[in-house]
């Protein structure tokens, strides 16, 4: 303050500050600062403890000429609050750059994004709140802006790769190398300059470094991308057509972390770059349950693509944040907005603007990924001219109907072995590596989502004192394993609920009752006396969630019992989907009158089931 530094000596007022400037602007618990402080054993006066450490903060911080000290720390109700007003936070200026940078690298200008990033950079000076000892919350954070730093670092030098920047940038990037030695994307960008550079031999040495580096420490061998890379090295393959001048490149950065899938990414990249039997646009559907990754899966194959494609890549997602379905027309006014064209003179109807778009299209060689697609009729409109073009759409729907050479890639569960991979990768191979077992216990309550894997593992970084064995036994308790699987940044219900959302009340509504009989067989039958529908009703949902990948219907004795994901059933059974009134519950009475089995315990499948899982009791239909 004022040219003086004002940093509090005592450690835990230090770590006070920490946590406030972590969360500034925003009130801070007192519990979380409890938390932090002493994690699960606080002491008797840990409240009045934390107001000295709040009192010695606004002695350090208090600016006697202005008499406004205890402005500077606010006390609010329940907690604190450090307003920065006019203050400088550097964390904060970051984020801001790295996010501008983002947006301009999107927008197809390298130049501008990277200037971005390298500010963003510049800001760093060491490790982050590197004299401070972290509890559990800041552990939390400077791990969270380590992963920042090395994804702003990823994207500047590939900007800077982009640029022609190959020769300047060999030895920043040998030393990322030795800095990160099991990281992938440092050693494929410094086998990339190198290669450029005719220097083939530093390009195997990198990759032989990593490959021995994963070997021993994980026991695995690097990415199916890592290794065409090498194999193109040594093949001395030439740089593929360079993109041409202002063509816009829109997609967002791939994850780091990403692992396996690698027969779906081989089937998508040959069905993209191939020439199908049949003339025109090359299309290739990525369909799976949610939460399988099929838009990261999208996002590999169109990065690894990139010099294939001259003109540009273009994305569209074709929902909106509510979750409602975006109209084409305003797809592609995105598209057109995005290769140059002036949104406000673009006119209003979904065949003008498709009409335009093929135009564009038509003698240009570009890759459209299009995301999240409801169904053929949403892309159809979307589509492009020309048959040196592609389309990458994904969908939790079979997609039916669409024109051209199609490809359809299903995702289905992540394999064991890449699911122990993924979450090595999330929470740290040397955390995996001393508790193999409970690795292998909490990947497989995740059932083969890597969305799962990616929120529990979040959780574990953040808890470095807990051990992997107290996750996994968490989550084998069916009734708190989503509670397990929610992170700050990503809570499974709440994304598996919003998947099943977008489907009609009355397919809900199955899904609400099958998910509520637990582990019981439930058929369509039992489903139309409970619901009070005909039995074409129910089959016609059954059809739905089939189709959204949410439901499987498996021939049993005869019939279709219809069978549930584990973790969707989980969601749906505890999130109030299911009907008010007659729907089936717990154990159920019926008292109507009319029945010949009044006042008797129901014995559906419904009913039975929900009763182990200890639902309360209402009272039934008539029809049961």
């Amino acid at each position: 303050m004022n040219g003086e530094l004002r940093t509090p000596s005592a450690p835990m007022a230090r770590r006070v500050l920490a946590l406030l400037l972590a969360h500034a602007d925003r009130v801070v618990p007192m519990e979380l600062l409890i938390d932090e402080l002493w994690g699960e054993e606080p002491p008797k006066k840990a409240r009045k403890t934390v107001q000295t450490y709040i009192y010695q903060l606004r002695k350090a911080l208090c600016d006697e000429g202005s008499g406004q000290s205890q402005e500077l720390v606010e006390t609010h109700p329940h907690g604190y609050r450090l307003p920065l007003q006019d203050c400088r936070l550097d964390v904060r200026e970051f984020q801001n750059l790295l996010r501008e940078g983002r947006e301009a690298l999107t927008r197809g200008r390298a130049s501008e994004g990277a200037a971005l990033l390298r500010r963003g950079l510049e800001l760093w000076r060491g490790a982050p709140m590197e004299d401070v000892e972290s509890g559990p919350l800041l552990a939390a954070q400077t791990a969270r802006l380590e992963r920042l730093k090395i994804q702003a670092l990823e994207q500047r030098i590939a900007a800077d790769l982009a640029l022609g920047g190959n020769q300047s940038l060999l030895e920043e990037i040998r030393d990322l190398t030795h800095q990160y030695p099991l990281h992938e994307e440092f050693c494929a960008q410094l086998m990339t300059a190198a290669k450029r550079c005719g220097q083939r031999g530093e390009a195997l040495s990198a990759y032989a470094r990593l490959r021995r580096a994963m070997a021993e420490q994980l026991g695995l061998e690097p990415s199916t991308r890592l290794r065409e890379l090498q194999e193109r090295v040594l093949a001395g393959h030439d740089e593929q057509t360079p993109a041409r001048a202002g063509a816009p490149f829109q997609l967002p950065p791939a994850i780091g972390d990403f692992v396996g899938r690698r027969d779906e990414l081989e089937r998508i990249e040959r069905a993209v770059r191939e020439t199908g039997p049949v003339p025109g646009v090359r299309i290739v559907t990525v369909t799976g349950a949610p939460g399988m990754g099929k838009t990261q899966i999208a996002l590999q194959v169109a990065h690894r693509l990139r010099k294939d494609f001259p003109d540009g890549q273009l994305k569209a997602s074709l929902h909106m944040e509510d979750g409602t379905a975006q109209p084409p027309a305003e797809t592609l006014k995105e598209l057109l907005a995005a290769v140059g064209h002036d949104r406000r003179s673009l006119p209003e109807r979904t065949d003008d603007l498709a009409r335009m778009f093929r135009s564009w299209a038509a003698d240009r060689r570009f890759l459209l990924l299009l995301d999240d697609a409801a169904g053929s009729e949403a892309v159809l409109p979307l589509l492009p001219a020309g048959v040196d073009n592609a389309v990458i759409v994904t969908s939790r729907w079979r997609m039916i109907g669409l024109p051209g050479a199609v490809t359809s890639v299903e995702v289905g569960l992540l394999p064991e072995a890449d699911g122990r991979r993924l979450l090595a990768q999330v929470v740290g191979a040397d955390r995996t590596a001393r508790e193999p077992e409970a690795a292998a216990a909490i990947v497989a309550g995740c059932e083969g989502m890597p969305t799962a894997i990616r929120a529990i593992g979040s959780r574990i970084t953040a808890w470095p004192g807990h051990s992997l064995a107290d996750f996994a036994a968490r989550l084998k308790d069916e009734g708190g394993r989503l509670e397990e699987l929610s992170s700050p940044h990503l809570d499974v219900r709440r994304y598996l609920v919003g998947a099943a959302d977008r489907l009609p009340y009355a397919a809900r509504e199955v899904l609400a009752e099958i998910s509520s009989a637990g582990d019981a067989d439930v058929t369509v039958t039992d489903l139309a006396h409970v619901l009070h529908r005909s039995v074409p009703s129910i089959e016609h949902s059954v059809e739905l969630l089939t189709a959204h990948r949410v439901l499987t219907p498996v021939v049993q004795n005869g019939s279709h019992v219809l069978r549930i994901p584990p973790l969707m059933r989980l969601a749906f059974a505890r999130d109030g989907h299911s009907r008010t009134g007659d729907s089936l519950a717990g154990e159920v009475t019926i008292h109507d009158s009319r029945c010949p089995y009044a006042a008797q315990v129901c014995s559906c499948p419904l009913a039975l089931g929900a009763h182990r899982s200890g639902k309360r009791q209402l009272r039934a239909a008539p029809a049961c």
